[in-house]
């Protein structure tokens, strides 16, 4: 019989995410930011949705799937107060095509490197 471990709770949201590439090791943000909207979250991770996949010829999908030289830096604005926001990383784990709001885009899933349970409690509100 097998045991199936159950998914940990998500969270339905549409909020606006300003995304960067960061390097790893030296935490220098690569030139360039682009914006999406986070359309569900959990306290490891989440699902973006993008109109672009490039962001200053780097592939936001591939450059930070498995990948220890870059990951994404979310900037995420506080639902709660237009002044604190909260800046998160996170690395992709996967993409697919989509339709969001009548226009193509890109859905890509997202494991944060910590875990977000204050942000996950934010939400939840």
């Amino acid at each position: 019989m097998a045991i199936f471990s159950s998914r940990p709770l998500r969270l339905e949201s549409e909020c606006r995410v300003r995304i960067s590439l960061q390097e790893s090791k030296s935490g220098e943000f690569l030139p360039g930011s682009c914006s999406g909207t986070m359309v569900n979250i959990s306290q490891g991770g989440g699902c973006l949705v993008l109109s672009q996949m490039l962001l200053e010829g780097k592939h936001l999908f591939f450059s930070t799937l498995n990948s220890d030289r870059y990951h994404l830096a979310l900037q995420i604005d506080n639902p709660e107060s237009s002044d604190e926001s909260f800046e998160v990383s996170a690395r992709s784990v996967w993409m697919d095509s989509c339709q969001y709001k009548e226009e193509p885009a890109f859905k890509v899933g997202l494991s944060f490197h910590d875990s977000q349970k204050k942000l996950f409690r934010l939400f939840k509100r």
